[in-house]
């Protein structure tokens, strides 16, 4: 088979000719509820992203209901146009020194799960399925792994991966060998460097890094930054949001832009999500693209990740 690297590089966004690893996250939509007039309003969102070029969508069941708002949008175009990512959890409970318990049920509901995203989205094919929010990925290779090799051999899916904070989960899932993919979010950014020890193993292990939530769930636009509580960052990381922000202010950076453009930076990673809410989050990363920074204002960001302290520490470390 393709190797996932090869594969995701076919599906990047198209924008004037050029070709962008930016693909579309869809968390935000399916929030909505499942009425026709909500289902509609993000269908054609998902609709005008595709017409604009973009050919990566990423989904999860634990989503709300962007899986079945996703399928509804493939009904419309053709399926093999683009590349279909979606998530599942599988979080077994823990034993009261925190050490996971393997419980038949908990590997159950992850298998309905799974096929029950087939359902939602109305596909028979799934390019790439990730366990999502699991904090351990030894508690996954006895059961979880395997099930899902068999449904690879299947043809059901075409890679696997892991889609999670934990920086430790995603090391010993690229370790491991048997995941294609690492996705991390909130560490990767103009804020938080710690997600790379996963693009250095990453790129040895010829996986693919996919990076979301770039933008932090818009913290940088926000008057104080402060004052957003926002999970997995603690007070001393927005404190250096606020800083990161009036700098972008005083060098007339467009938060937006820098956080996109700085993900692209980096060619080891594959493919950077980001999050299309509404029209005009999508006009706005267009604009961010068709915007590049200049050399200075990208020497004024470097210099404040250089003086910015525990950039590179994981939260998981304790650090907030």
């Amino acid at each position: 088979m393709e190797n996932i690297k090869e594969r995701i590089s076919r599906f990047q966004w198209e924008l004037e000719g050029r070709k962008l690893r930016l693909g579309v996250g869809c968390a935000w939509v399916g929030r909505g509820g499942n009425s026709t007039a909500s289902m509609n309003e993000d269908v054609s969102l998902l609709l005008k992203c595709y017409e604009k070029g973009f050919r990566y969508f990423d989904t999860s069941r634990e989503y709300g209901e962007s899986e079945r708002v996703v399928g509804e949008f493939l009904r419309q175009i053709d399926r093999k146009t683009i590349f279909l990512a979606t998530k599942c959890q599988y979080r077994p409970p823990k034993d009261p020194d925190g050490n996971f318990l393997r419980q038949p049920e908990a590997f159950e509901q992850f298998q309905r799960l799974f096929y029950e995203s087939f359902e939602r989205l109305g596909v028979d094919h799934i390019d790439l399925y990730q366990i999502h929010d699991s904090e351990s990925y030894g508690i996954c290779m006895d059961e979880v792994i395997p099930f899902l090799e068999e449904r690879k051999k299947e043809g059901m899916i075409d890679y696997i991966g892991m889609g999670t904070r934990s920086i430790t989960a995603h090391c010993q899932a690229l370790a491991d060998g048997r995941v294609d993919s690492a996705l991390s979010y909130m560490d990767y950014n103009l804020l938080k460097l710690s997600a790379e020890p996963i693009i250095r193993l990453a790129k040895e292990k010829n996986a693919a890094f996919i990076n979301s939530s770039v933008l932090l769930f818009g913290l940088l636009k926000e008057k104080d930054p402060t004052e957003k509580a926002v999970g997995g960052l603690g007070a001393k990381r927005r404190h250096y949001a606020k800083e990161l922000r009036d700098l972008c202010q005083r060098f007339n950076i467009d938060s937006i832009a820098a956080s996109l453009q700085f993900s692209l930076l980096n060619p080891d990673v594959d493919m950077t999500l980001n999050g299309i809410k509404r029209i005009s989050n999508l006009e706005s990363t267009i604009q961010a693209m068709e915007n590049p920074l200049y050399p200075e204002q990208w020497a004024a960001l470097f210099r404040f990740q250089n003086q910015c302290g525990n950039i590179r520490i994981p939260d998981e470390a304790n650090y907030s």
